[in-house]
């Protein structure tokens, strides 16, 4: 029996090498050992929860009513998060539509998103975006038939009579105040930097100079109501009965304007999103008017400070932008007249609301008086450019480091950043520690503040703008930062209607799936790289298939693409001109690139990107064994992940790389998001991806 045994095994031994030896489909299919497979994967992982399916996706389809306010809707989208300035954003699936059709799209959403966006968007490639959640059927974009009777309502009913708005006496700014009392004082005054008059008492210079004497704030006086419009404590405002879908502004915001990491941290927003955008490169964080009446709709008060907050807008001609440097134009600026806008509240725990809206009435490019009139219009001439201010006042007293003036054309700030134990703490500390020396009250000389302060990293300088702008469904919001930080979350407004829309571009990257391959997983050591094949779908009837990496030395076939005209051909190596066994593609950092080799297959309408991915096996030619997708609570050979997931290089486990790996393999429920979490030298680098 043994020597009939060897003969046997012999025999299948000389069939398996001849197979081995073409490239044809006549091969030897041995089944992979489970026991072998299942004892190695223990050694490393644990016991395997029996329930784990390897799945970090959720399948899930929805249907879309292309009905949003646009014109020429030509495509609508399913995306992770709000493609409105974020890189971050991925399409997880599109059609080409027209208005008014519906469609049904199949997405394949990253376990960590529950909620997600639907898009609209235009020839013109303008997005307009509506939230839902994963557990939802069907979203659609149009309003609700009462809130377009109010609409309608609404603009019969128009404004206040110009004739009953009527400004008041003006009084100074902070910043006019501190330089009268500079110019009186020797060249200084002085702040206490703890807002209950404690703490130091600073001394500051920097006010000393004409340049903001001038600087002056107006506010219409108390009036009776007119055409459902209140005038009091310098506000115009009314009852917004046309509440727009604020859960999905709020989610906007949200993905703008993060407030705080996982680690519960405030995160510093001010850079990537204040001075990137077009706003600030065309127009130096000012709006262009439309000519249409100026309203703005408060929707968050993410502070306690807010009721010591009163916003201010002052506009003027476009040519007044040209030819002037960014101190010709502060100066310019600082002696225009500045008209309250809305008073601030107190913050309710960062809720969002949208229940009055505010008019901002021209007052004419001309001297201002008390006693003068509203514009019959009301409307800012088209073209003319708008900028806010605001100032915030724990009380009337230049003598409160809190007490201050903030715009969004950031030369305006330069004296306010230095008032220490507020505005300071936001400036960078290689510009704060190389501050103009400044003096304590007992008349000490000091250079430097002390460490407490002015040492953020990635601040703010001098002159860096504390109001951002960001546009999206068809509207322009205002973010504040209105004291210590560099978040920009403080205050939130939207302007309703009044200004030209400056969109950014949006262009978001298809989202991808990758998935990871063991050769032997008899002996594997997990790195998951032996074969890396990507997949991003391109719209709901095509999915591309890369083959991005092989880190394996036995020579494998990529099998169950059906109709490949190329993936499928031939022995994976040989598509990059390697002798298998001679080097590794793509999975040893500083090693030889190699150009990932892709193929487009046709999908089915109804078919998910991971269910595809599913389908895809890979076949080892040495060991003549298929490795598939496990079953559920088997050992993790292959894996589909997604968001660009970055594979683990040579000879590095998927648990030295993500660390959480094991847990989640324990406990399907525990650490879902493992993927999001891995240690960067030991990640191979993101080949694709244009994110930061």
């Amino acid at each position: 029996m043994k020597k009939l045994h060897l003969v046997l095994m012999t025999a299948a031994s000389l069939l398996f090498v001849n197979c081995m030896n073409h490239d044809d489909d006549m091969n030897v299919n041995i089944p992979l050992d489970k026991n072998a497979v299942s004892e190695n994967a223990k050694e490393l992982f644990g016991e395997i929860d029996p329930s784990q399916d390897w799945s970090s996706i959720t399948q899930g389809s929805i249907i879309v009513t292309a009905d949003a306010d646009l014109k020429d809707i030509e495509k609508v989208q399913i995306l992770t998060e709000s493609p409105f300035s974020n890189s971050n954003a991925f399409v997880l699936n599109e059609a080409n539509v027209s208005k008014g059709q519906k469609v049904k799209l199949v997405y394949d959403a990253p376990n960590v998103y529950d909620t997600l966006f639907a898009a609209c968007i235009s020839k013109d490639k303008t997005y307009y975006v509506k939230v839902f959640s994963v557990n939802d059927s069907e979203v659609s974009f149009t309003e609700p038939a009462n809130a377009r009777m109010n609409r309608a309502s609404e603009a019969t009913n128009g404004f206040p009579a110009a004739s009953a708005i009527v400004l008041g006496q003006p009084k100074k700014s902070f910043n006019a105040l501190r330089a009268e009392a500079s110019k009186e004082n020797n060249g200084y005054f002085t702040a206490y930097e703890k807002d209950n008059y404690s703490g130091d008492n600073w001394k500051y210079t920097e006010w000393n100079n004409d340049s903001w004497l001038n600087d002056y704030l107006w506010a219409p006086v108390d009036a009776a109501t007119s055409n459902g419009w209140t005038i009091k404590d310098g506000n115009i405002y009314r009852n917004n009965t046309n509440p727009e879908d604020l859960t999905t502004i709020q989610w906007l915001v949200r993905y703008y304007l993060p407030k705080k990491d996982t680690n519960n941290n405030k995160l510093n927003n001010w850079k990537s999103i204040i001075e990137g955008t077009n706003y600030f490169k065309e127009y130096k964080n000012h709006f262009v008017s439309d000519g249409n009446p100026l309203t703005i709709v408060p929707l968050q008060m993410n502070t306690t400070e807010g009721h010591y907050n009163a916003i201010y807008y002052y506009y003027f001609k476009p040519e007044e932008l040209v030819g002037k440097t960014d101190e010709q134009l502060a100066e310019f600026i600082k002696k225009l007249p500045k008209f309250k806008a809305i008073n601030g509240y107190k913050g309710d725990n960062g809720a969002y609301h949208n229940d009055k809206e505010y008019l901002l009435p021209y007052y004419g490019d001309g001297a201002i008086e008390g006693g003068n009139k509203a514009i019959e219009s009301l409307s800012i001439p088209k073209g003319h450019l708008i900028g806010f201010m605001n100032q915030k006042a724990k009380d009337e007293s230049i003598n409160l480091a809190i007490n201050g003036c903030t715009y969004g054309f950031g030369p305006l700030n330069k004296e306010n950043n230095h008032l220490i134990g507020h505005y300071f703490s936001a400036i960078d500390k290689t510009v704060s520690q190389q501050a103009t020396k400044v003096w304590t009250n007992n008349g000490q000389e000091q250079t430097s503040t002390s460490a407490y302060y002015g040492l953020a990293t990635d601040g703010m300088t001098w002159e860096s703008p504390r109001i951002g702008i960001f546009s999206a469904n068809k509207k322009t919001f205002l973010c504040f930062e209105d004291g210590s930080d560099c978040n920009f979350s403080d205050m939130i407004l939207e302007i309703n209607s009044g200004v030209e829309i400056n969109y950014d571009p949006i262009e978001p990257q298809a989202a991808s799936y990758v998935m990871c391959f063991e050769d032997e997983p008899e002996t594997a050591d997990y790195d998951m790289n032996d074969v890396v094949l990507r997949g991003i779908r391109l719209n709901d009837e095509q999915i591309e298939i890369t083959l991005i990496a092989c880190g394996a030395n036995d020579e494998l076939d990529i099998k169950g693409l059906q109709n490949t005209q190329r993936l499928g051909k031939k022995e994976v190596h040989k598509f990059f001109g390697v002798t298998p066994g001679e080097a590794f593609i793509n999975t040893v950092k500083g090693e030889k690139y190699f150009t990932p080799v892709s193929e487009v297959f046709n999908i089915d309408k109804n078919i998910s990107v991971e269910d595809f991915l599913k389908t895809v096996s890979v076949y080892n030619r040495t060991t003549g064994k298929t490795i598939t997708m496990p079953k559920d609570g088997e050992a993790p050979y292959a894996i589909i992940v997604p968001l660009n997931f970055r594979y683990p290089v040579e000879r590095c486990s998927i648990i030295s790389a993500y660390p959480d790996f094991q847990k989640w393999a324990q406990n399907r429920n525990e650490a879902t998001d493992w993927y999001l979490n891995g240690v960067e030298n030991r990640l191979y680098p993101d080949m694709f991806s244009t994110a930061e």
